[in-house]
């Protein structure tokens, strides 16, 4: 009888032994690096620097194809209320021991930070984020880890907590263009501001731009007589006149916002404006639109996607440059428009997806659609495409103007000629092959130096 629990103790064992050692064979076969597969660099205005990344990050290899990494890093970033930015970081686990895996981390940063002091502070949270996967490979026994931070960090949370601006942010801006050619000069000025206020309850924004386009064109006419003669000079060649052609399209306009949000779905506000654009035949434009706003996904998650519908009612004041189609030289009109708007940034691309649909309520024949899209879809690790697409089907073209237009004013685009739609399309793809791995940083030789003029 004493056999029987002495054959079941040495079962056990039998079956326990090789599930031990089997353990012990997997944490000794870890990766020597974790492979790491970056995206959302490219869409980086400042902050996100690959070369930067690349050589504070030693302790991974970056790989360019998201399938073969064990790890895939989704950067997605929105604008904050203080017009600095908050990246938001997706650690993705895929392969090995760290698929099904997944964290998040949220980067914030200030409007007066240089690309300096972002790109060093996304970089960190990057090696944050990165850490715990690191360290079940064999590089990560070599890595020394500092969990000290500054005395004053957190007093420094507070005062930033008190803001002195009350959350109002001003900017101001300019810009100037200036083309010489032998027969033409393009002179092109601008400027811009813009003041914000943005919290959790409230949005308020004001903004404006002007913008100034001068052109002097110069054309050589060979002179004729009344019959169509040439007319020669004393040495037979012909008389050559140059006729200088000038014309000034001027644009300027202003807007302001205020949203109320009511819960974190809902919202309310007003959009007004006012422009100048001879090119739409407006001497000067004023309009108010009060909306309204659903978003059907919470705030937390608008960095990853977005789904937004907005309806809302305006009213129109305009001032014609020259008399329109429907005879008239200012008018006053009532229309309603529905706006969505969608967007998706995830492991397999990102996609932006608009559409809006208006009429004129006095007018139901007088009415414009449109839909645009902007998608870049990986369909493998290497191959990838890209589209970017807008179209209006335009029946509301109040604002062209009767009676006819020289050839001068139609190339020079000073006119906006009539159309049933607009189309604009850009569309590619990429396919990369060869070496996999792209840990290495060489910035010799950098292009043509930035240099815009002709080869």
């Amino acid at each position: 009888m004493n056999r029987i629990p002495l054959l079941l103790i040495l079962i056990f064992f039998s079956l326990t032994i090789p599930s031990v050692s089997q353990t012990l064979v997997d944490n000794n076969n870890r990766l020597n690096k974790l492979r790491v597969f970056i995206d959302g660099c490219d869409r980086r205005d400042g902050g996100c620097d690959m070369d930067f990344i690349r050589t504070e990050i030693t302790a991974v290899d970056f790989y360019l194809d998201n399938q073969t990494a064990d790890v895939f890093l989704l950067i997605n970033d929105n604008r904050s209320g203080g017009g600095g930015r908050q990246y938001q970081l997706l650690f993705i686990g895929q392969q090995n021991i760290h698929a099904g895996r997944s964290d998040t981390l949220y980067v914030n940063t200030k409007q007066t930070d240089t690309d300096f002091e972002v790109r060093e502070r996304l970089t960190r949270f990057i090696k944050l984020g990165l850490a715990p996967y690191v360290a079940k490979t064999l590089a990560g026994e070599n890595i020394e880890i500092n969990m000290k931070t500054g005395a004053g960090i957190f007093d420094d949370e507070v005062k930033e907590s008190i803001d002195p601006w009350n959350y109002w942010v001003f900017n101001v801006g300019g810009d100037a263009n200036i083309e010489v050619e032998e027969l033409s000069r393009d002179i092109n000025l601008g400027g811009e501001f813009n003041i914000n206020r943005i919290t959790d309850e409230w949005k308020i924004s004001l903004s404006g731009r002007i913008d100034e386009r001068l052109r002097r064109t110069i054309q050589k006419v060979p002179r004729v007589d009344g019959n169509g003669n040439p007319i020669l000079d004393e040495n037979g060649n012909q008389f050559i006149d140059e006729i200088e052609n000038s014309f000034d399209v001027s644009e300027f306009g202003f807007s302001h916002q205020l949203v109320k949000s009511i819960s974190p779905q809902w919202s309310y506000g007003y959009d007004m404006a006012g422009r100048q654009n001879t090119r739409l035949n407006y001497q000067f434009q004023t309009s108010i639109r009060p909306a309204i706003e659903y978003n059907f996904f919470p705030e937390s998650v608008q960095n990853s996607r977005f789904l937004r519908a907005n309806y809302g009612i305006e009213v129109r004041n305009n001032s014609y440059v020259e008399e329109t189609i429907s005879g008239v030289f200012k008018e006053t009109r009532v229309l309603h428009s529905l706006r969505v708007s969608l967007g998706l940034n995830q492991r397999w691309g990102n996609l932006e997806v608009g559409y809006r649909v208006r009429n004129y309520l006095d007018d139901f024949s007088s009415w414009s659609t449109g839909l645009n899209i902007s998608a870049e879809v990986r369909v493998t690790g290497n191959f990838s495409f890209f589209v970017r697409a807008e179209g209006n089907y335009v029946k509301d073209q109040i604002y062209l103007a009767a009676g006819d237009f020289t050839e001068q004013d139609i190339l020079s685009g000073r006119v906006t000629l009539p159309s049933s739609y607009t189309v604009d399309t850009r569309f590619g793809f990429n396919y990369r092959f060869g070496s996999n791995l792209n840990n290495f940083v060489n910035r010799r030789f950098f292009g043509r130096a930035n240099f815009v003029g002709n080869d």
